[in-house]
Formats: C-alpha cells, structure tokens, sequence
C-alpha cells in the first residue's frame, strides 16, 4: 500500500492551525473522507502515531531549547543555540518556533478522540482503544506543557472550532489563559490520561514501548507542579528579594497573567505529586541503575548505563518515556571528537566543568584541597607521555561520563583512584589508533583547531559525550532510546519541592529526613558521599541557602546535557547567568604553551535581556488574533 498524505484543513479559532495540510502520514492511497479514516484500526493507529512525530529529543540542540543554557557552547553559528546567545531573534526572527506545530499536534489528538468510538474494526479491542484515548490526552497535555515553558500563559484550545462558533472567534480573538488556568487545564488532562492509560508496558507488549503510560502521566505532572510552585511562575520574586514584575505577561486589559502572590501550597501539591509518581514508577518496577545490578560495576557504569543501552535490547529501568535516536543521529556525531570523525561541537564550558562535586562530596569551591590543586601528573602510556591536569582527578563519577576532557587516555574514564579500563567509550583494541591514543584537543593536536574539518572543532577543549556509547565509532553510531522522562528526575523533583515546602513555612529542612531520603539514594547510586555526612566532616555548617545550592547543582550535575538547565534557569529566576563571559580552555595555544590551560580564558561574552525569560510569541499568530498579547519586553503588548 503506497504511502500518500491526507489532506485535512485543521485551522482554529485564532489561525494558529494554518500549516495544516500534510501531517497525517501513511495513510491509504484513496482520499478518505472521516468516516472512512476511522473504520480501520491501521488507519486510526497512525493518526495517533503522528500526534507522537512531533515532540522533540531532549539531547537534540537544534530544535531543543533546553540545551541553549550556559552549560554548553554548540560552536555553528546558523544554529538557533548561537542566535540565542548572541540575542538574535525577535518576534518577527524567531528561533526554536514551535507554536503552530504544538497547536497542530493538539489539534490532531482532539481530531483523534472525536473519530476513535467510531472505530468498530474487531482487530481494536477495547483496552486499545481506552489506552489510546489516555495517550492523546496525555500528549495534549505534554504540547501544552512545552508551550507554557517557552511561552508561558498560551491560549486554551480545548476542542475543534466549526461552524458559527468558528466565525465569532475568528473575528473577536482569543486570549491567553492565565498561568494557573493553563496549569490547572495540563493537570486535567493528566488526570483523565491517568484514569486510561496502563501502568507501563512489559516484556509481552513490546509494542507499547515508548508510548505513554500511567508512569509517564504522572512524571509529567510531577514536572508541571515543580514548575508552577518555582518563583518565576509563583509570586516572581528571587531569593535575594529582587522582584521579576517587569516580565509579567499580561492579557489585552493589562491584567496579569502570572500569579505575582507565593502560594506555598504549590509546593506541597508539587512534593506530594512527586512522590505519589516515585511510588507509581516503582510499582511498574522502575528505579535507578545501581552498583550490584546486572553489568553495573561501580558508580561511574550505574549512571552512564542510564544513558546508553540498545533500544529492544536491555531494558533501562530508569527510562520512564523516551525519544528514539537512530543509529544514523547527527547527535552523537556531534560530540565525537575530531580524530574519530566527529564534528566536535558540543561542548561544555568552563562554568559548567567547575561545578562538579568532589570525590569526598563537596563542592568544588568548598574543598580547600581542591583548591590548592595546582599542574599535572605526567605517566607513560604505550610509548606515549601523557600530562593530566590534575583538577579532573578525584572527582564525581558523573563527570568522567559527561566530559571527554584532555589527557584522557583512550578516551579512557579515570576513576576517583585510578585509571580504570574497563570503563573506557569508543575503545576498539582493533583500531589502528597510532598517536591518536588520548584527547588532544590543543591547536596542533589531532583533535585540535588544526585539525578541524571546516567549522567543527571545540570551542572550549572540552566535549560532551554523555549519549556516545562505549561501542561507538566513526561509522557506527550506536542506536539508543534517549529519556524524555528519566526516573532520577523525580527523585530530584521530590528532594527540591519539600525542601522549598518546608523552608517556605519556617521548618528547618535539616530536621526533615524525607528531604534527604531520594537525594541520598542518588549520591549513593555514583558513590559520592551523603551531603550531610561530607559537610560535617569538612567542618562545613549546612544552611538553608547551601542546601538550596546543593540541590540545585545535584540537579545541574545529574541532568547535565539532558535538556533541563534552560528551564531550570528561568524558573529559579536565575537566568541571567547565561549572559556575559563564558570561560573555556584557550583551544588556540599549542600542546606545549602553559596558556592552553587558562581557565579564565574567555571564548565568548553572551547577550542576557530579561525579556529572554520567555520566548517572543510568533508575530504572525499576532496579527492573526486580535486578542493575543506578546510577551513582556518584547514589543507593544
């Protein structure tokens, strides 16, 4: 049967559905009317599929705004990453524009409940047809939630416009809801989804994988709790005091559509979503790779496992929802280096390399010893002598997965004592490697600017390999499920909701095990020690405002690269860190010149405006609706 496209005019109320015509894929070669699409259950499976076509790989930079932070520089300048940074883009020079796509994928699954029951094929039965009810609620729910952290308030479509009820909101507008109506409307959804969808697939319904479940229904709402409690959407105010009002979205009357009032009850509804999520998760038996478990040897192996399995292969019992990323995917390309064929352009800053805990549990900046650290070991490997700085030893296990750093032998991982082999990515006793035996990303190295292939060469001396398989080469790039929802996640959305719960209403968090009972369990899955355990032997007194540091950087660290620090950044109303100077090794000294080590060499000095907490709404969808407003800042409202 060919495959042809089917052309259905999905417009609404206010234009938004305008690019409508070919979304609908693999459908028969006739032109089929409604009724006709809904009598086969092959028909009707593949309108639901393409509700699914849509949402974007959390580890995908080019349409993922998520990774457009400051943990990482993509050095292409025609990508969005880089217009971001430089400030270039405006309502009518739009990046990461989603908005009539999103619109279009809602529009598509209220399409899909409205045809389902009319389906009567004896092939769907009726457990499908219930599930597949609750996976185009949930996905309504999750375009909506990708709307509303872009744009913040948006306007609420919830069912198909015809007829006269067409024309009347055509021609008077609609306007943006509220963020607590949006939030409230996610949740319903979420709800309903909930009530249909199975717990999670299993082993005998391989065809569920990857496909919405009560698990992922409730990790979403663990998400949009946590954010809707955070002070960008909860009273707009910073932890120093500093008031957000001037980013307040408002609707065509001027009223406000953010709630510039604290309610701490978000946070209690946000921490007990969390763990009412964690014990679903677990009920479906997922949870978090540890040392002990089958082909997880230490800390390093638990959390890169989390990352880097075969999708249909070995199950990972972290991956709650996942985005398939082929064999042929342009992102681990991305992030090899330039001797293994890559185009080494993902590449994580000096900001970010600084943040990783030490071995013992603190902080950097807290580790007197660590501070003191000053030059290299130099050791012999295989005729070779190799020079390592001596600020990448002894440090978080999660570092050695998330940065290919200088000196790694082999692109061999060390562990917090010792180089440990077994641990090594993209390692083939069969390659001819000859002086290609290390990272060498300074000027006259292999994997340096000399060497470069046009543009791609790291900007900074380091790179991101957090998704390169241990198998990867220059020809075969792995085919792995990458988590849109990984189990971790709530673990940390459960720690930072009760601490910001019981901060807010006067109780010490200290005195509140619950707060480190999940934040434990993740530290212990890499081997670092408890944070209580290893500021009180440092002599380190815990306040309330280094516990909310150590939370937010478990979160930076553990997420890094995985799509959240964007997002992150703009609900904690910290966001103005990605502007300014951005620091990495200086990639343009030779392997002997000492200044290659420079930390505080500056590769680029970002542009912040606050208006960038929220992206400038589409002036097309502007001039569309008469009652849609554009986001603060960003031209006349």
């Amino acid at each position: 049967m060919k495959t042809i496209k089917i052309i259905i005019f999905l417009f609404s109320a206010i234009g938004i559905f305008n690019s409508c015509s070919d979304f609908l894929d693999q459908i028969p070669e006739e032109k089929l009317s409604e009724e006709n699409l809904f009598k086969s259950k092959d028909d009707v499976v593949k309108v639901l599929t393409q509700v699914y076509s849509y949402y974007k790989n959390p580890i995908w930079f080019r349409d993922n705004p998520g990774l457009a932070a400051d943990e990482m520089d993509c050095n292409w300048s025609d990508y969005d990453t880089q217009k971001k940074d430089m400030g270039q883009y405006s309502p009518s020079s739009l990046i990461y524009n989603h908005w009539s796509n999103y619109y279009n994928m809602i529009r598509t699954s209220q399409y899909f409940l409205n045809g389902i029951d009319l389906c009567q094929d004896e092939k769907l039965t009726e457990n499908e047809r219930t599930w597949w009810k609750g996976e185009a609620n949930f996905l309504q729910a999750y375009y909506y939630f990708l709307l509303v952290s872009e744009y913040g308030p948006v306007p609420i479509i919830d069912h198909i416009y015809e007829g006269k009820e067409l024309d009347e909101v055509l021609n008077v507008g609609l306007p943006r809801a509220t963020m607590d109506e949006c939030v409230n409307y996610i949740d319903s959804l979420l709800e309903k989804s909930i009530e249909q969808l199975d717990l999670f697939y299993t082993v005998s319904s391989p065809e569920r994988a990857a496909r919405a479940s009560k698990c992922s229904a409730w990790f979403l709402r663990s998400r949009l709790w946590l954010y809707a409690a955070s002070p960008l959407y909860n009273g707009m105010q910073a932890e120093d005091g500093k008031s957000f009002a001037h980013v307040m979205p408002k609707g065509p009357a001027k009223e406000e559509l953010l709630s510039s009032k604290f309610d701490v009850a978000k946070w209690k509804k946000a921490m007990d979503y969390s763990l009412e999520a964690i014990n679903i998760c677990r009920s479906a038996s997922r949870g978090l790779y540890k040392p002990g478990m089958s082909g997880v040897n230490d800390g390093y192996s638990a959390y890169w496992k989390t990352m880097n399995y075969t999708r249909g292969g070995d199950p990972c019992v972290e991956n709650i929802f996942y985005k398939q990323n082929y064999s042929t995917s342009e992102v681990r390309q991305h992030g090899l280096p330039t001797s293994w064929g890559g185009w080494t352009g993902l590449c994580p800053t000096q900001n970010h390399v600084d943040e990783y805990f030490v071995s013992n549990g603190l902080l950097p900046e807290d580790d007197a010893n660590y501070q003191k650290q000053t030059g290299f070991e130099v050791y012999e490997k295989n005729g070779h002598e190799i020079k390592l700085y001596k600020k990448y030893k002894n440090r978080d296990p999660r570092f050695y997965v998330n940065i290919l750093f200088p000196g790694q032998y082999s692109y061999a991982v060390l562990g917090n004592e010792k180089e440990d082999y077994s641990t090594r990515w993209a390692y083939n006793t069969t390659q001819d490697w000859t002086d290609h035996v290390w990272y060498r990303p300074f000027n006259d190295g292999p994997d340096g600017y000399q060497s470069k292939s046009g543009r791609d060469f790291t900007s900074t001396g380091y790179l991101s390999i957090k998704f390169t398989g241990k198998t990867d080469n220059k020809t075969a790039k792995g085919d792995y499920a990458v988590s849109v929802f990984r189990y971790a996640e709530l673990l940390l959305n459960y720690t930072e909701a009760a601490f910001e719960y019981y901060a807010a209403t006067g109780v010490n968090p200290l005195t509140k095990e619950e707060i480190f009972t999940y934040w434990d369990e993740i530290r212990a899955r890499v081997q670092l020690p408890d944070v209580r355990s290893a500021y009180q032997k440092a002599g380190i007194p815990l306040t309330v405002e280094k516990l909310r540091q150590l939370i937010r950087r478990e979160r930076a660290i553990e997420l890094a690269f995985e799509g959240h620090r964007y997002y992150d950044n703009r609900r904690w109303l910290i966001a103005e860190r990605e502007g300014g100077d951005k620091y990495g090794l200086d990639v343009y000294r030779n392997e002997d010149d000492p200044a290659f080590w420079n930390e505080k060499y500056v590769f680029e000095t970002r542009y912040w405006d606050d208006k960038m907490y929220f992206m400038p709404i589409p002036q097309s969808e502007i001039d569309k609706n008469h009652l849609l407003t554009q986001n603060a800042l960003w031209g006349v409202e």
